[in-house]
């Protein structure tokens, strides 16, 4: 282990740059760091086909893979700490490598979790049973990464009421290549990873693969630790493959696949989880000439999610010892599919017309334990299938003026429910919904460098098999179900201004704000000391704003800084007015970002990261605070010679100890000093 505790962050640096790179000097070349990309560059992920992101009415980010490369954050597994960087999107607090993959989650626009898609070369990464974020699955070549805040229900359906966040690998190329990918460091914390590649005009291949390690930290802080407190240890797996046939230059045939396996403990010996998770998806893509296009695409899921949890005796807050009290196994299977047509009814206009469906069948085996030993098993299950129709017309009304209407139409339905116990057996009744969900966006080039973007929208949620069945507790803390869940209903607005500075593009800026209502948010409702409930709040409010910049200082240079605000809380809840005016858990209304990058890819390159947090709440009463914190993160990489480099990363360089989370009485720590280094060789 490395005996870096407590050191500074320019202490390490000086340290390292002093003893490698004595003779360090800069050559001009640029970073091209920024955020707030230029006019011409292409996006997919706002309109669900290729646009250029200067006629968006949405404010966009999109990480690039520079940036990706140059972060402190190793391995597609950490997308959610790099997406911490970005003003407006807030993953759960703790990082989704110590974190239960349960709570692995991310908010948009303060709407709270679960309410934002997350695609993976255009399959959701939202787990179907629980609609948490399997950041896991992610593989290493990602090639850039789409941050679209807003409502999206209007294209994409129920996951993506906040928004939507998309991640695109590297696709095969012709010819061979080879990466390596080795790293050790603090905390027994290890990766390593292998990414090949063979293409030829017609086929072409890759794998990778992904071993990562850790033993963590002890999570619950010092004051609060008995006998029973051991380390959060992670460690998994991941085997991923593509194939792609391009039978003539405008057809492509795509199979992808991976293979994904953990294990976690969460602090005690007997709190534990393991998962088993394997996919598959088919896509084929057709340009028909003159701007049409076919796009389809068929996904399959199967995991097994078996997770263990114990009761501290003889209290959460007196430590002493545990039991076994839950044995809970997963197993379910998730389906789906999409075709869409672009094309063109006129010349510059597009249309966009399509559907897609998903289906998904799960069930949740408890076996229940006393001090005593097993005691019963229960049983819950259920069916879900949604289908989708939309529709989308991008309109160039003027030279100036592009005019976006597009509407979705949406069928979600529950069946085949039961729970089964020892002593009695329910069959829930099935429940249809049907919705639509329309948008309407304008964008507005002011000038040459400045533009205007205003949308008008709506969008529902459908609760999932897991907030509709299933039950879990933590810490003798129990979270209920609700079998009578209504689906949540969004109606917003979203406006931007952006542009550059100066003539030369290197001073990018972004305003944006956004108001979003939200009737029958499902959310947990306290109902003791010892339990929650999911539940509909009768209306929530969402107002907030932020701010982006990117600067380009010198060649070797650049600077980026965010923030944003927003309040997220309760505005109707009747029958239970006390809880009006609360905020939404696990929503900061503070968030400040600031970036520096330096130096060149091709000799040494430098890149600190720093981020603040404001207080928030993890419980809807506002009785469990969690107080704010500033981290520090840095990257130090020196290429010895053309596809061999050094690489040194450090996360949490001030060892700042804050809690992330909370569950009843019982804290959880963030993210502790982490550093990270290796080796990264490609050719």
């Amino acid at each position: 282990m490395l005996g870096m505790r407590g050191a500074s962050f320019v202490q390490i640096c000086g340290l390292i740059a002093t003893c490698l790179f004595p003779h360090l000097t800069l050559a001009e070349e640029p970073t091209k760091e920024s955020s707030v990309l230029t006019t011409d560059e292409i996006v997919i992920s706002a309109t669900r086909t290729a646009e250029p992101i200067g006629q968006s009415a949405a404010a966009i980010t999109v990480l690039t893979r520079e940036q990706i490369e140059r972060s402190p954050y190793t391995g597609g597994h950490q997308l959610d700490d790099l997406l911490r960087s970005v003003p407006g999107v807030q993953p759960a607090t703790l990082s989704s490598r110590y974190n239960h993959p349960t709570a692995q989650s991310v908010t948009l626009n303060g709407l709270g979790t679960r309410r934002t898609l997350v695609l993976l070369d255009g399959v959701p990464l939202n787990d179907g049973f629980g609609g948490w974020i399997n950041w896991g699955l992610i593989p290493n070549d990602i090639e850039r990464v789409e941050i679209v805040p807003g409502g999206a229900s209007n294209l994409y359906g129920t996951w993506a009421m906040g928004g939507v966040i998309h991640i695109i690998t590297t696709s095969p190329a012709e010819g061979t290549g080879f990466k390596v990918d080795s790293q050790a460091g603090t905390l027994s914390t290890y990766q390593q990873a292998l990414n090949a590649r063979y293409g030829t005009d017609r086929f072409r291949f890759s794998i990778g693969y992904r071993w990562f390690h850790t033993n963590g930290i002890i999570p619950v802080p010092a004051y609060q630790q008995g006998p029973v407190d051991r380390t959060n240890d992670s460690r998994h797996e991941l085997l991923n493959g593509r194939l792609a046939w391009l039978p003539s230059s405008r057809t492509t045939l795509d199979l992808s696949g991976s293979l994904f396996r953990e294990d976690r403990t969460f602090g005690t010996s007997l709190s534990l989880a393991s998962r088993t998770i394997g996919n598959i998806a088919l896509g084929l893509h057709s340009d028909q000439g003159q701007g049409g296009r076919w796009e389809s695409k068929l996904f399959a899921q199967w995991q097994t999610f078996r997770n263990q949890t114990s009761q501290i005796t003889p209290s959460p807050l007196l430590r002493l010892a545990e039991f076994r009290n839950l044995i809970q196994t997963i197993p379910s299977n998730d389906f789906g599919g999409s075709l869409q047509w672009t094309g063109s009814l006129w010349g510059p206009d597009r249309l966009v017309l399509g559907s897609d469906a998903r289906t998904i069948i799960a069930q949740a085996t408890d076996d229940l334990f006393s001090s005593g030993g097993f005691t019963g098993q229960t049983l819950a299950r259920g069916h879900q299938l949604g289908w989708g129709l939309f529709g989308e017309w991008i309109l160039p009304a003027t030279e100036r003026l592009t005019v976006t209407p597009s509407l979705r139409a949406d069928w979600w339905k529950n069946y085949n429910a039961r729970s089964e116990s020892p002593t009695a057996t329910t069959v829930f009744r099935d429940n249809t919904v049907q919705v639509v969900n329309p948008k309407l966006s304008a964008n507005y080039v002011l000038t040459e460098n400045v533009r205007a973007g205003a949308s008008i929208y709506q969008g529902f949620r459908a609760p999932t098999i897991n907030e509709l069945y299933r039950g879990f507790g933590f810490s003798g803390f129990s979270f209920l179900p609700n079998d009578q869940l209504r689906p949540e209903r969004l109606t917003g607005t979203e406006v931007k201004l952006e542009g550059n500075l100066f003539s030369d593009r290197s001073f990018s800026w972004r305003l944006s704000a956004h108001r979003d209502e939200v009737k029958d948010q499902i959310l947990f409702l306290t109902q003791g000391p010892t339990a929650a409930q999911r539940q509909n709040v009768g209306r929530t409010l969402s107002t907030g704003g932020a701010l982006d910049l990117s600067y380009q200082v010198a060649p070797l240079l650049s600077l980026s800084f965010g923030y944003a605000y927003v309040d997220s809380a309760i505005t109707s809840l009747p029958g239970a007015q006390d809880r009006e005016g609360k905020r939404i858990p696990n929503v900061s209304r503070n968030q400040l970002t600031a970036g520096l990058t330096g130096g060149r890819s091709d000799w040494v390159a430098v890149t600190i990261m720093a981020r603040y947090l404001s207080r928030q709440y993890t419980d809807d009463l506002n009785l469990q605070p969690v107080a704010d914190f500033v981290v520090l993160d840095a990257s130090l990489q020196h290429e010895l010679r053309k596809g061999l480099r050094l690489v040194l990363n450090g996360e949490n360089l001030t060892d700042r100890h804050y809690i992330a989370t909370q569950t009843g009485s019982i804290k959880t720590l963030g993210s502790p000093l982490l550093i990270m280094g290796g080796i990264r060789a490609e050719y």
